[in-house]
């Protein structure tokens, strides 16, 4: 490329002065010879302002043209760029062929492909990471290129050292379209990792509605009892108690409303929150969401402090009294809750719109006629909300003296096209032949546990994993909805389950209306829930699990509110009303 354009710019040069010297030429042949001396510097000048002009458009050019291909993913440096970065590892990581963290097929293929080498500095498992990257910056070590971290007190820690970079020039001048239209698509995209307006970090995400619940009924009781699905609290109670009484296909030991009070939901335990049996619905009928910050009046406030979250409480003791949850339920977690839904002991369960592919195909196949469809969520006086699934998951760190913010672009622009591909594109059936994919001879996939050598998870090798939080609910909804498919991806889904597109439909439904609620707070963790988080957690659990159980008088609200706050709940309120007002202005 350099030797193209020096050629390119000593002919230019030899042009304009061969043009020069004709003009010359003709002044003295009219008489204008007096000034020779003069003239000839004149043109010396003239002949090197041209050339360093005409270098300079074509130096803008060529960087225009590099820049446009780095966007577009197709650029590759002659002289391989090197990225350093240190890696979590966990038992899920696999290899083959004599592979490694260092040197797989994914490396390669950086190499080969865009003229970058990947070098992982050093790996541990995932629990001994951030401790060594803290020791790292304690010893003021050199660290590596880039580090991606979901943790977000690391994160900040990382941010406050000075060492890792603003990205938001970087950002808007390398990274693709695609790129762009994903990350600015919602303002919550890029709010973990902002800092006084700049973009400290690349945002990392996982799938969005993930987990939001939808309700699921035993289709084939409705119909043998000639009930509708429920629409309001009202409704349901009617159709659990006629579960509990009339006993449909025969069952004993009814189980009317699957509960996972004994899952944790997260870092602490959280009883409310499961990814199947889940409650927060019913708190939202009431108003509030628990476990989770919300925005009141222009403050933040916790969901599981407000008066409506008294009236949850009681509704849900209400129902364990009358047997429509399990009397086991405190001890149950969502594996549990999928071993009876599986049984044929569960009416409504409220769990993911991927309920479909898993447990209710163990359901139809143990239980004959047994099937379980998904419907929105209940209201109450025509409120309905529920917990929205945090899908926002830390960043990527990019060190400051790090030279080549277009090579690393360049590999994100790349790996970008694997969402949602277009066909006859490069990672349309996947993004390694060989090891995340494989095809049979007729052109067809092959199944995964056909895979010669065995299937390998390759996203684990790559520098970040990329991700359209969105796209996976958004297109199941639209699919759902009757729309034609388009891409391989969207002709994938479309020959997928029925009830999970509609559940994903019934998702969407409910982010277009309001009723799923995202906590509020999306910051590191404060002082004082790095100090008492795990006391105030479990003051919660084991109160509102007292209430409803008969131990504890709902009653007592007010007081275990007044206890949460001096417990440290009150400072905790004050430290993220203080990170919230930063993110106002």
């Amino acid at each position: 490329m350099k030797s193209n354009r020096k050629l390119f710019h000593l002919v230019l040069v030899a042009v304009m002065a061969i043009t020069l010297l004709a003009a010359c030429s003709g002044n003295k042949n009219n008489g204008a010879s007096d000034n020779t001396g003069t003239n000839n510097q004149s043109e010396a000048a003239a002949t090197q302002e041209a050339s360093n002009s005409s270098e300079e458009a074509s130096n803008s050019s060529e960087d225009d043209a590099i820049v446009e291909a780095i966007r577009n993913g197709t650029y590759k440096f002659e002289t391989p760029v090197t990225i350093t970065t240190v890696k979590a590892t966990d038992t899920t990581m696999k290899f083959k062929n004599g592979e490694t963290m260092e040197n797989n097929v994914h490396t390669k293929w950086a190499h080969d492909t865009l003229g970058i080498d990947m070098k992982v500095l050093w790996q541990v498992p995932g629990d001994q990471f951030n401790t060594k990257l803290r020791l790292m910056l304690t010893a003021k070590e050199s660290m590596p290129d880039v580090i991606n971290t979901e943790d977000m007190t690391l994160l900040d820690e990382l941010i406050q050292s000075g060492i890792y970079r603003d990205i938001t020039d970087d950002f808007e001048k390398y990274a693709s379209p695609k790129m762009k239209e994903i990350f600015n698509s919602n303002p919550l995209n890029w709010s973990q990792v902002t800092y006084g307006g700049k973009k400290m970090a690349l945002p990392s995400f996982a799938n969005a509605g993930n987990d939001n619940p939808v309700m699921w009924v035993r289709q084939d009781w409705l119909d043998e009892l000639g009930l509708k699905a429920p629409t309001t609290i009202e409704e349901m109670e009617t159709v659990m108690q006629t579960f509990l009484d009339k006993k449909p296909g025969g069952t004993k030991d009814i189980i009317p409303l699957g509960a996972s009070f004994g899952s944790g939901g997260g870092s602490y335990y959280n009883p409310f929150t499961s990814w199947l049996g889940e409650t927060s619905w019913l708190f939202g009928a009431y108003g509030t969401v628990p476990y989770q910050w919300l925005i009141r009046d222009g403050k933040l406030v916790h969901g599981s402090t407000v008066p409506e979250m008294k009236d949850g409480l009681a509704k849900l003791k209400e129902w364990y009294d009358k047997g429509y949850i399990s009397k086991e339920a405190g001890l149950q977690d969502e594996g549990k809750v999928a071993e009876l839904v599986a049984q044929g002991k569960v009416g409504i369960v409220f769990a993911p719109s991927w309920m479909g592919g898993w447990p209710i195909p163990d359901l139809e196949k143990n239980v004959q006629g047994a099937t379980m469809n998904p419907y929105p969520l209940p209201s109450n006086n025509g409120k309905a909300m529920a917990r929205d699934t945090n899908y926002l998951r830390g960043g990527m760190l990019v060190k400051k003296d790090f030279e080549h913010m277009d090579a690393l672009f360049l590999y994100l622009n790349r790996i970008f096209g694997r969402i949602n591909p277009a066909e006859g594109s490069e990672f349309v059936n996947g993004m390694h032949e060989g090891y995340d994919f494989a095809l049979n001879a007729d052109g067809t996939l092959m199944k995964n546990e056909d895979i010669p050598g065995g299937y390998i998870d390759t996203s684990k090798f790559l520098l970040y994993k990329p991700t359209n939080p969105f796209v996976s609910i958004k297109m199941a909804a639209r699919l759902s909805r009757g729309e034609t498919p388009v891409t391989p991806s969207e002709k994938k889904a479309a020959s997928g389950d029925p009830k999970t597109l509609k559940a994903a439909e019934i998702v969407d439904d409910a982010w277009v209306s309001g009723v799923n609620v995202l906590n509020a707070y999306t910051g590191k963790n404060t002082p004082t829930m790095q100090d008492k988080g795990g006391i105030l957690v479990k003051l919660e659990a084991d109160t509102f699990i007292g209430m409803i159980y008969g131990k504890k008088p709902v009653d007592d609200f007010d007081k275990f509110v007044t206890e949460w706050n001096n417990l440290g709940g009150a400072k905790e309120t004050e430290e993220v009303n203080e990170w919230y007002q930063t993110t106002q202005k």
